[in-house]
């Protein structure tokens, strides 16, 4: 009798053990993807910058029947920065992460879709700075560039430059005012364990065309 008592109180303890160590494992994940969904990407009003290319705006502007006083737009038309890749040229794409989470969170690759080596592409990742320099493998949609050392405060924002160059060897395989706007990066954070990658806002994305863009008019 006094055996029987004992194992099923062992029983109890264990399970009461097993649901505790269930009830931390949980809370814990639910703090982790709570810190993580705080994470988001953001662009100011010049996402891109070139040396040696032109950027400008797709479509080139509105027509003169939609303009109000002062010049300004009435349309329906959502503008876009787009860069008329020319040889030798160099652009810097930059972003912000903003971390609205309660934790600091780390940022560990940046992802660039449209960009990996077996695409046919205009231009060419170099970097990412800061602490981009190290390219990892590609995945099946993207150039992916590994982000040493970077946590985000709470409540703070880092800024990613994205360093491209115009890529000559696969130039032969877009005509002339012909090209491509890939999907914006994409970013990987961590936080408690948990992983998570931020996607820019589908709207943020950058044109590239062969040459420049009022030659195409």
């Amino acid at each position: 009798m006094g055996e029987a008592r004992v194992r099923r109180r062992a029983i109890l303890i264990a399970a009461l053990a097993v649901g505790a160590i269930a009830v931390v494992t949980a809370g814990w994940q639910i703090a982790a993807w709570s810190a993580v969904g705080g994470v988001r990407i953001v662009y100011d009003a010049r996402p891109v910058a070139c040396e040696g290319a032109e950027v400008t705006l797709e479509p080139p502007g509105a027509s003169d029947d939609l303009l109000g006083d002062g010049g300004f737009a009435w349309d329906e038309t959502f503008y876009s920065p787009v860069v008329g890749v020319e040889p030798g040229m160099t652009c810097a794409i930059r972003f912000f992460v903003v971390n609205d989470g309660w934790s600091d969170i780390d940022a560990q690759a940046v992802a660039l879709p449209g960009m990996q080596e077996e695409y046919v592409s205009l231009v060419r990742p170099t970097m990412v700075n800061p602490n981009g320099q190290t390219r990892l493998a590609d995945t099946d949609d993207a150039a992916v560039f590994a982000i040493e050392g970077m946590p985000v405060p709470a409540g703070a924002q880092q800024s990613f430059t994205v360093i491209l160059e115009a890529n000559a060897e696969d130039a032969g395989g877009y005509d002339r005012c012909s090209g491509f706007i890939p999907r914006p990066p994409r970013v990987s954070v961590s936080v408690l364990g948990v992983q998570r990658s931020v996607a820019s806002p589908e709207a943020s994305a950058i044109g590239y065309y062969a040459g420049a863009r009022a030659a195409c008019d």
